[in-house]
């Protein structure tokens, strides 16, 4: 067992999850077996053929499903030991299922091939396949599975089944696991509908930003007369700027203040919304280091590692060396951040350096930028905002319906 070469205490990736499998009493109705029980492993040999062209497919990490790695000419794969999947299948991947990697094959993957470094499965007919399915996202199977695979290193280590086919499992009847699987799929079918909502918002979003600042699309004053034609303004002419540092991260009295202090990795990639706060930090630690307080309502542009970034402080904060922060004295400080994210492909080209590119404040000053009358910058900041505030709404309805449905699972199979 890996427990005897790599201490328990070892930090592995989010993918993998170390702990001891441990099973409640089972619930009314639900009896005790095994994996070997219920599922059998199949081998469908391919006598390949030179000229005959195969599909090759892979299983992604943390159950992401099952996609196509390749199309070879059999004379072309240097692994002649290949097996045929089909339908119904349940694949397991040797070497990455400590990770994750397991899916239902589906009838579109029917003909395609893997190689030995995969386990191919078969349900018996008291296990649906779906709930297996399922059953494949709760923390016990994936504590089994790491358990059951040996190696002196997480990236390294190879899956035994026969090892697994002897750890208990907990399954009711039949027709209950058809309830489960049904209830789960309709909360995965809400699941894709938020997230083809977030889709659509974004890419909408996308484009009246691309409407708006190429000013295809022209907002009216409120009698109904045109806006002036735009200015085009540096940016070092409309705000002031900011630099950022990070204390000591060795000191933990300077971490344990009440001042929010952030890096780039606290931004989002396709909005201006406040960073999320994950440190905070004292009056010694500003005094001690080159972050500054940077006043509420300021652009914050990341300016090396993630450069392009863009996010508008909702409150005074500290920021890392990773920030270029203005605040804007002349327009809307909401559409003069909406600017940069459209300018991002300028930001990056002003990038420059070796393993760390960064935008000289220099640089940033003098970055030109659109410059509408003051009314016309903050109608296109509502309209833009209001299309934000809908994105954040479904992006938080599908981390709730994410939550719960994590929770459905640990309670169904642990």
């Amino acid at each position: 067992m890996i427990g005897d070469v790599e201490p328990f205490t070892r930090t592995f990736p989010k993918s993998v999850q170390p702990g001891i499998p441990k099973l409640k009493p089972p619930k009314a109705g639900w009896r005790t077996i095994r994996f070997g029980d219920v599922l059998t492993q199949v081998v469908r040999p391919v006598k390949m053929k030179d000229k005959s062209e195969y599909r090759l497919v892979t299983v992604k990490r943390s159950r992401g499903g099952l996609e196509e790695r390749s199309r070879l000419k059999g004379g072309q794969i240097s692994v002649k030991s290949q097996f045929e999947l089909a339908g119904g299948d349940f694949l397991i991947s040797k070497r990455q299922i400590v990770h994750g990697a397991c899916a239902i094959v589906s009838e579109k993957f029917s003909g395609a091939i893997v190689s030995n470094e995969y386990s191919v499965l078969r349900c018996a007919p008291e296990l649906d396949l779906n709930f297996l399915g399922y059953m494949a996202h709760s923390l016990y199977f994936q504590q089994t599975c790491f358990h059951s695979s040996i190696g002196v290193h997480v990236e390294k280590m190879i899956f035994k089944l026969e090892d697994w086919f002897g750890w208990p499992i907990q399954i009711p009847t039949l027709p209950e696991q058809q309830k489960i699987v049904a209830f789960l799929g309709a909360v995965d079918d809400r699941l894709a509908g938020l997230r083809r909502t977030e889709a659509a918002l974004v890419q909408f979003k996308a484009g009246m930003m691309q409407r708006l600042f190429s000013q295809e699309l022209r907002f009216t004053q409120d009698d109904g007369s045109s806006f002036p034609d735009w200015e085009v303004k540096r940016l070092g002419d409309v705000g002031s700027f900011r630099g950022g540092g990070t204390p000591d991260t060795s000191s933990e009295v300077f971490w344990n203040g009440t001042i929010p202090w952030i890096s780039s990795q606290d931004t989002s990639e396709d909005s201006i919304a406040a960073p999320r706060i994950s440190r905070w930090i004292g009056e010694d630690a500003i005094k001690a280091s080159a972050t500054q307080r940077v006043p509420a309502g300021s652009i914050l542009v990341v300016s090396r590692v993630g450069v392009g970034k863009i996010a508008v402080a909702p409150m005074e904060r500290c920021t890392s060396q990773d920030f270029s922060s203005i605040t804007i004295h002349s327009g809307d400080t909401s559409f003069m951040a909406y600017a940069l994210l459209t300018a991002k492909m300028k930001l990056l080209a002003l990038a420059q350096g070796t393993s760390i590119k960064g935008i000289a404040v220099t640089e940033l000053r003098q970055l030109c930028v659109p410059y509408p009358h003051p009314d016309e910058q903050r109608k296109i900041a509502a309209a833009l905002s209001s299309l934000d505030v809908k994105i954040t709404a479904t992006r938080a309805q599908i981390t709730k319906t994410e939550e719960f449905k994590a929770g459905l699972l640990q309670q169904m199979f642990v």
